[in-house]
């Protein structure tokens, strides 16, 4: 659009005068608000003079580095998912309980530990929890010029790509031969502009030590979830250890604050933030609005009330179903930002400063002049295939998965690997399905018409011989797909060794071998298209870093990328509803909550609470809000001051703070924390955990 073309309104520089800007100012060369782009600080470009300008603090490099080293990110060795912290000498480490709720599911054996929680009283009785790790972050490298090495200027998207994968892969192998026994990982920040090489020390024999009932971290359930005042107490203990012993971990570790946080606190948030999309243009972002958001959310609500009549009858429907709204609200909070016109405009003027500060430099502008008209083009192409990428695949019919399987294998256009790859697929065993599988493929077809419309050929295909009034009869031309030859192994194995196999599959009758041979080929061009688009994307995005940081040099944040960040902000309530959210809460308003809802779920109180209400001083806090930017993967994240002592525990955000996905604000935006308080008052009162709470304050006590 025309409107997005126009740069922002200001005095044209000469070159010298806008180098002389430029190096004189470079944070503030973002314009009225600098902080647009957030505050998730990567510990090679610390922000050294924003933090002594806004706090009066300036720490120094024994700072930064035992905030590195006593944070942690935590997952499988190769698959992370969200933050943590060593809180004692003694490798203890603490997270969210919902960081391991799966984990504590899968060595609870007969017990129910995840709903009635578990404390292990003694050393000894500490559970190993198999497969989960930490990741230690104790040395980064730029890489840059080694990840782009051998780039040709007239390489297209694809070569570009395979160049970089192919020295990313040799960067790894060097860094391994050369550091046996660690993790790497090279990061790409500011979309690729960047390149850093991550060294990571893992400690893979963690030890369950606490972990509440899952009400007492899932208090106030999906309607409470990314909202303040809240009174989720979602903590968990596990415990590092080396050769059968309690780690070692005395020179880098959180200590305990004894009060917690408190009102206006200068805290910081060192964690593995995972996404955001602060680095994507305006045109990027309407793509989101209109299409892939709305996409999504529709699969995400027809999906969840679908679920709802199944999750009493397993533990996995009902976590996927909570999996499921957490992400419906998160997206529709992203979303709800993109629709705000006011916010949408401070992201449009923070582009159009960025536009203009490349087009007054005569090198930049020769560089990147081409740069915003390519993305636009790259978006039309991706508008064009979003839902057909989404609808063009074989869902929940195993029946068909087993079709495109086949339709690939005897593709003579794919390659012989992935045609390989292909038959190996199709002779898998079929799962029959069940009516909860039937319901979602049901879903599916009805959501499909909606954005393919009524004559999409696949569509077409699907519900070839069953019409109805009002349009397709979906369950009928399900049952058809479910009755298919494809179902049977025998005649599956049969076809795919005759040597006929082509001229068979184009002549079948069959209805799910019908559809099949029409969904295949849609299937793999809007793959391709797509695949090709993300590509072309990926290259101008990279070109885009290059520009933010030619522009603005390393005073900007990079968006998240799941490693290691910290970030700076102060405990504060806000107003919110025509009303003001406190900066904490506090047990008053816990068991005030569970009165007030009639102790039914998701606000009912487990009975070890109710009985220890009368040993609890119901004044000390739960939660509280700070300013912080976090996101996904943050969960865990330790709070600490600026003498780097824990004052609280990261676990969500506001509703407010969804926007900041892609415009980082705060004036309402906040992370929310679990207080110290409600962390010893559970241990003390509720689980019998006096012992750690003791290694809690004997750390605090040791001088640093």
């Amino acid at each position: 659009m025309a409107q997005r073309r126009l740069r922002a309104s200001r005095p044209t520089l000469t070159p010298a005068l806008w180098l002389t800007a430029l190096l004189a100012a470079p944070a503030a060369a973002q314009g009225p608000d600098h902080l647009a782009l957030g505050k998730m600080w990567t510990f090679e470009n610390p922000p050294l003079g924003y933090l002594e300008k806004e706090y009066g603090f300036k720490p120094d490099q024994k700072w930064l580095d035992s905030l590195r080293l006593a944070a942690l990110r935590l997952g499988e060795r190769g698959n992370p998912w969200c933050s943590a912290s060593f809180v004692s000498p003694q490798g203890l480490i603490m997270t969210n309980h919902h960081c391991v709720r799966e984990q504590v599911a899968e060595v609870q054996g007969g017990a129910d530990w995840v709903h009635d929680g578990f404390a292990a009283t003694a050393l000894e009785d500490e559970v190993p929890i198999p497969g989960l790790t930490v990741q230690q972050l104790i040395a980064q490298e730029d890489v840059t010029a080694r990840v782009d090495a051998g780039i040709a200027a007239d390489d297209d998207a694809v070569t570009i790509a395979k160049k970089r994968a192919d020295n990313t892969k040799a960067i790894l192998a060097a860094a391994d031969a050369a550091h046996p026994g660690h993790l790497h990982q090279v990061v790409a920040l500011y979309q690729g502009a960047v390149q850093q090489l991550y060294r990571y020390r893992v400690y893979d024999d963690l030890r369950l030590v606490v972990a509440p009932h899952l009400q007492t971290a899932h208090f106030g359930g999906d309607p409470d979830n990314f909202t303040f005042p809240r009174w989720s107490i979602d903590f968990s203990f596990v415990r590092a250890y080396e050769d059968g012993e309690p780690a070692d971990t005395t020179a880098h570790y959180f200590r305990w604050r004894a009060e917690g946080a408190l009102d206006g606190d200068l805290v910081f948030v060192p964690g593995n933030p995972g996404n955001t999309n602060r680095q994507l243009t305006v045109s990027q972002l309407e793509v989101q609005r209109d299409l892939e958001y709305p996409l999504i959310l529709g699969q995400l609500e027809r999906g969840i009330a679908i679920l709802a009549p199944f999750t009493k009858m397993s533990p996995g429907i009902l976590t996927t179903q909570l999996s499921w709204q957490n992400s419906y609200k998160a997206i529709g909070g992203m979303l709800g930002g993109l629709r705000d016109e006011a916010l949408m405009q401070k992201k449009l003027q923070h582009e159009q400063h960025l536009r203009g500060a490349v087009s007054e430099n005569p090198e930049l502008a020769k560089k990147y002049g081409d740069l915003w008209r390519e993305i636009d083009r790259l978006c039309v192409q991706r508008r064009e295939v979003l839902a057909k990428s989404s609808f063009y695949g074989p869902s929940y019919s195993a029946v068909l998965e087993r079709g495109v399987a086949i339709a690939k294998a005897l593709d003579e256009t794919v390659s012989e690997e992935e045609r390989a790859q292909a038959r190996e697929q199709a002779a898998q065993e079929v799962f029959e399905g069940n009516v909860l599988t039937r319901a979602l493929l049901l879903d599916h077809f009805e959501r499909a018409v909606n954005w393919l419309g009524a004559d999409d050929p696949f569509l077409m295909a699907v519900g070839r011989d069953y019409r109805a009034a009002a349009g397709f009869d979906w369950p009928k031309a399900i049952g058809a797909l479910r009755r298919s030859e494809l179902g049977d192994d025998a005649f599956v194995a049969q076809l795919l060794a005759a040597g006929d196999a082509a001229e068979r599959w184009a002549q079948s009758e069959d209805h799910a071998i019908a559809v099949a041979r029409v969904l295949w080929p849609l299937m793999r061009d809007a793959q391709q298209t797509q695949e090709h688009v993300e590509k072309e994307l990926e290259t101008q995005g990279i070109r885009l870093g290059h520009a933010l940081h030619d522009v603005y040099g390393s005073h900007i944040s990079p968006d998240a990328t799941m490693t290691l960040r910290f970030s700076d902000g102060r405990v504060s309530g806000y107003p919110y509803n025509g009303t003001l959210a406190p900066w904490a809460t506090s047990f008053y308003g816990l068991f005030g909550r569970g009165v007030e809802f009639g102790g039914k779920y998701p606000f009912d109180i487990p009975r070890q609470w109710l009985d220890a209400e009368q040993a609890i001083d119901l004044s000390k806090r739960v939660c509280f809000a700070s300013t912080n930017d976090i996101v996904g993967g943050n969960s865990g994240s330790c709070v600490v001051d600026q003498e780097l002592r824990v004052v609280g525990l990261i676990f969500d955000g506001n509703i407010e703070s969804l926007p900041n996905d892609f415009y980082y604000t705060q004036d309402k935006a906040r992370a929310v924390s679990v207080h110290t308080d409600a962390i010893v008052t559970a241990l003390q009162h509720v689980y019998g955990m006096q012992r750690i709470v003791d290694e809690l304050r004997a750390g605090a006590a040791n001088d640093r």
